[in-house]
Formats: structure tokens, sequence, C-alpha cells
């Protein structure tokens, strides 16, 4: 009796192992990893014309960014200049990585993408005191602002285990 009943309780077991995995899964799948959807507060907003050029400066306690815009219907180049503020380039000679994107949005500022604008690696802040790029997007329809998010890392890189290392970022999605 003994060796019969343990391929039963092998097999219940197994059932129900599978069984809980797929609850599991079930219910990852309502979780999302897309910035689609999510909210991008008013004051983080850059109102885009629906045609023509616009230029500004976007500035935070990480960096400043010179821009310029040109949009024709759902076409936007977008250039400009990033410079690192002084609490990195003053105490940190290496920025390991940068990741810019550009979040449009609607006029309810409800995301409507997440665009890559520009990556750069292994920045020297003493020599390489800006990062320039220009992109062309398309953007989504119903798309009335622009915002930023970027995220980056800076360490002091005196090739020693020691030193310092910072990670800064912008992620105005909520």
């Amino acid at each position: 009796m003994k060796d019969s009943a343990r391929p039963l309780f092998s097999s219940c077991s197994r059932l129900f192992v599978c069984m809980l995995v797929m609850a599991f899964l079930s219910g990852c799948q309502s979780l999302s990893f897309s910035p689609k959807g999510h909210t991008v507060p008013e004051s983080s907003w850059i109102a885009l014309p629906q045609t023509g050029e616009y230029s500004g400066t976007w500035t935070n306690e990480d960096l400043s960014l010179a821009y310029n815009f040109v949009r024709n219907q759902s076409q936007l180049r977008i250039s400009g200049t990033i410079k690192f503020a002084d609490r990195i380039t003053n105490s940190f000679l290496i920025v390991q990585y940068f990741h810019l994107d550009a979040v449009p949005v609607d006029a309810q500022g409800k995301v409507l993408d997440m665009i890559g604008l520009t990556s750069a690696a292994v920045v020297n802040t003493l020599f390489d005191r800006s990062l320039d790029f220009t992109s062309v997007l398309t953007l989504p329809p119903d798309t009335a602002a622009i915002a930023f998010s970027y995220r980056g890392r800076a360490y002091e890189g005196d090739g020693g285990d020691g030193g310092g290392i910072m990670d800064f970022w912008e992620y105005p999605l909520y």
C-alpha cells in the first residue's frame, strides 16, 4: 500500500506545483514595464508646436540640455548639446554611461512612447565637456509635448577598487 501511494502523491504534488506556477504567471500578466499610459507631471513638459522651430534649455541638478526642435506634423528633428553639471564634472573624471530618452505625451500628460535620443560611454569629463546629438523622430499621434528622461553613472576613474561612484537619473513618469 505504501508503494502504490507514492506515485499518486508525486503526481498530485506536481500537479499542485504546476497550478501554482500557472496562477503566478497569469497574475504577472498585469505587470507592465512599458512606460505607455503612465503620466508625466505638467511641470516636466516642453510644449511642441504643430509645425515650426523651437529652441530652449532644459536644466536640472545633473545636466543642462540646450535643444532645438523642428517639427513638421509627425516628424520631429531634435538636436541638442548636453553639459553635465558641476556636481558631476568637478567630482568625477569619467561618465561610464549615459542614455537620454524623449518622452512624447498627449494633452493630458499620458505617455505615448519612450524614444532613445542618444547614448554615450566612457566620457572623460576633463576633455569632453559636452555631448552633441541629432535625431529625427516619428511622433505618435496626439503628441502635444515632450519630456526628457535619462540615466547615467559617473565614477572617479582612478583605476583602483576604491573611489566614488554616482548613479544619476531623471524619470518623470508616475
